[in-house]
């Protein structure tokens, strides 16, 4: 596969962001805090709150094979309290099924990475993952996150419980 083409979201792509969206909560309930029986009922339009564009506060990224598909997104959202302002969380990243193990992922934290460093004040970057997904634990370490804690039994799946890895990626210095 050749190199996603990597890119701000538009209103445009809500549509295509939330069909893949859609197809992650269904297929892999497991890596996402929300669940795909309540988000599926939710209109594209409802996402147009993520889509403002660096040196705003959020944003979406999405990563775009050669046909135009959209492979895979993730979302930047700023804490919108003063005191913590310093601080933006990386939500909501995903990889079509067909796309993984392709270097849709990294290309996506790459340009992560460079559009948050444009956001004035930020100085960290958090995100938690389902600590049992050692691919995306990998991943987001080697993108230069590291884990700083544990939060057992976040997410519950009928009888099972899922622990998130609590991670951060310091961008000064």
């Amino acid at each position: 596969m050749t190199a996603p083409m990597i890119r701000l979201l538009t209103a445009d792509d809500l549509p295509a962001y939330k069909a893949l969206r859609d197809v992650g909560l269904k297929n892999d309930p497991e890596a996402f805090t929300s669940d795909f029986e309540t988000e599926v009922h939710r209109p594209p339009a409802s996402y147009a709150a993520r889509l403002g564009h660096p040196p705003d506060n959020d944003f979406i990224l999405g990563a775009f094979g050669p046909e135009g598909a959209l492979l895979g997104a993730v979302v930047c959202m700023r804490e919108a309290r003063l005191k913590t302002r310093h601080e933006t969380s990386l939500v909501g990243m995903m990889v079509a099924p067909q796309a993984r193990g392709q270097g849709v992922g990294r290309a996506l934290l790459a340009e992560f990475d460079v559009q948050v460093r444009r956001i004035p004040g930020i100085e960290h970057v958090v995100l938690s993952v389902t600590a049992s997904n050692a691919g995306a634990v990998h991943l987001y370490e080697s993108a230069g996150f590291v884990r700083y804690g544990l939060l057992p039994r976040a997410v519950r799946l009928g009888d099972r419980y899922l622990d998130k890895a609590l991670m951060v990626k310091a961008l000064w210095g």
